[in-house]
């Protein structure tokens, strides 16, 4: 086996490790080293400036860990004779990961540092923030000035132990810091063919919006709620996830009407509306 080469830095004229900090907005001061590593082969290549690391190539700083089969990083030079880099990108098998609770996985990454962006592109897209996982078909856009993650293609959020998924063409996740000052996922925007999946019901429209804080979700368009074989329709949904009360209501002067289809069950009986308790049903006549 190849021995793993070392790139031991610090943040100066070579810019790797700045590419890897700002990508995830992490790190410490400008003084803290950074370290890459490789199975194959470090290079630096003057005449393109680049530098590549290959085969299982490794980026290290902080808590913040980028894996890939091949890492690259454009840099280009400042007027003090300096260097920064613009763009980086991994290719094959791309991990991301920030200390023990997040984590992002695609095909192939790219980092436009101008534009602060990050895309995620290629097989098994996911991202890990804690008890929310966000998967997706087509891509995965971090914008960190504005602390938004874009999902699209078949975009799912879901929070397994809860029994609750979000899904549409495009997802949107907004984050903020908590208590703690740890960034986490904090409002998530539905956009085309949404799906709201809870214990008891599921829900579909056009749009929604969902507060993960409150746990209470709103779709809105052509939405239909449905709880077991009962069908409600309505303008839009209220969706209490902390209370499990649902809600299909009209937007006034609109002329729409709530509607509801009941399904009595093998015995006869109609349960209740959704997010309601079963009425009481009368002792049969002796």
């Amino acid at each position: 086996m190849i021995r793993p080469l070392i790139l031991a830095v610090l943040l100066s004229a070579v810019a790797v490790p700045a590419f890897a900090q700002q990508q995830l907005q992490l790190g410490g001061g400008k003084a803290e080293p950074s370290e890459i590593q490789a199975d194959d082969a470090l290079e630096w290549h003057q005449n393109e400036k680049t530098y590549i690391a290959r085969g299982n190539a490794v980026y290290k700083r902080g808590d913040l860990t980028v894996k890939a089969d091949l890492l690259t990083a454009y840099y280009r030079e400042l007027p003090d004779k300096s260097t920064e880099i613009f763009r980086a990108t991994a290719d094959g098998n791309v991990l991301i990961t920030q200390g023990d609770t997040t984590s992002a996985t695609g095909g192939k990454g790219v980092y436009e540092l101008d534009a602060q962006t990050f895309t995620l592109t290629g097989g098994n897209l996911k991202f890990v923030n804690k008890d929310d996982v966000i998967t997706a078909t087509d891509s995965m856009v971090y914008r960190q000035a504005e602390d938004v993650a874009i999902a699209r293609g078949n975009a799912t959020a879901t929070r397994a132990k809860e029994q609750r998924t979000l899904r549409a063409d495009t997802l949107t996740g907004h984050f903020a810091p908590n208590e703690k000052g740890d960034k986490e996922l904090s409002t998530v925007d539905a956009d085309g063919n949404v799906r709201l999946t809870t214990a008891t019901d599921v829900v579909t429209g056009e749009t929604g919006h969902y507060d993960v804080k409150t746990q209470f979700a709103t779709i809105n368009d052509n939405v239909h709620l449905t709880r077991g074989g009962n069908q409600l329709n309505g303008d839009y949904a209220e969706v209490d996830m902390a209370s499990g009360v649902s809600k299909l209501l009209t937007r006034p002067g609109q002329g729409g009407r709530a509607r509801a289809l009941l399904v009595p069950d093998e015995k006869g009986q109609t349960p209740g509306l959704p997010g309601q308790p079963a009425p009481a049903q009368p002792a049969p006549k002796k």
